[in-house]
């Protein structure tokens, strides 16, 4: 098993940025209002920073959660998820980032470890999917908790990193 550091500057920002990756595809899928989308980003970070479940056991993955909650101990800036989300071309950008990280990973990690990060990023996306209802009326009838756009960003996301949806 590896951890963050076996990997170079670059790539171990690629890494870091996964969930966050798969959370955009899934928001810019489906522009919503702005709380949905800041509501869609929290989710991912959260799921991605919690300590339980089945990745515990996944070096990668606790040693990224681990780079990050040192990061929130600096004055680090994090970048402004609406603001990543909205911005034109936001999908197709992450797509082709979480492209990098599949190929990344095929090539450097263990196969248990790489199907783990995988996975890990797409139930971040899952989470920032169900974040919020989409579509209905202002009164919120007929919405939707997961619309068609994006259970098909799901499964772009899940074939960008080759595994299942």
């Amino acid at each position: 098993m590896s951890v963050l550091t076996d990997y170079t500057d670059e790539e171990q920002f690629l890494l870091v940025e996964g969930p966050r990756l798969g959370a955009v595809v899934v928001s810019a899928a489906s522009p919503g209002r702005g709380n949905e989308t800041v509501s869609e980003g929290f989710a991912a970070i959260q799921y991605a920073m919690s300590r339980s479940g089945e990745f515990l056991d996944n070096t990668l993955i606790s040693s990224i959660q681990f780079a990050v909650e040192q990061l929130g101990k600096t004055d680090h800036k994090f970048a402004d998820y609406s603001k990543l989300a909205t911005a034109p071309g936001a999908k197709d950008a992450a797509l082709a980032r979480l492209g990098e990280i599949a190929d990344l990973l095929d090539r450097k990690s263990a196969p248990a470890e790489a199907a783990g990060y995988k996975q890990w990023v797409l139930n971040a996306a899952t989470l920032a999917s169900e974040a919020g209802k989409e579509g209905g009326n202002f009164f919120g009838r007929g919405a939707v908790l997961v619309n068609d756009a994006e259970r098909a960003a799901l499964a772009e996301i899940a074939a960008t990193l080759r595994i299942q949806a």
